[in-house]
């Protein structure tokens, strides 16, 4: 009975492994440098995806504030296209 359930867990966590360039190398660093550079390796690639997140995130509450002054940067906006616009033609005139 313990001997199925282990064998369940291995193959459970075979499948749910990743299998990307990041699962990969640490897949390879752990077989070839030991365990404690895999780790390293699995904490540095869980971090930068953290990052990630927070910048998302961070991203998402912006676009909030963004929403809450949209008059603002229409005007802004248009304003600076149609200076640009103008610009690009004096080059041509």
């Amino acid at each position: 009975m313990i001997e199925a359930l282990l064998t369940g867990i291995g193959v459970g966590l075979a499948v749910a492994a990743p299998v990307g360039p990041i699962g990969i190398l640490c897949i390879r660093r752990t077989l070839t440098e030991g365990r404690a550079q895999g780790l390293a390796t699995g904490f540095g690639a869980a971090s930068a995806d953290s990052v990630y997140g927070v910048v998302a995130a961070t991203g998402l509450a912006v676009s909030g504030v963004l929403v809450s002054h949209a008059d603002i940067l229409r005007v802004g906006g248009g304003a600076l296209i149609a200076i640009l616009g103008i610009s690009s033609l004096r080059t041509f005139f």
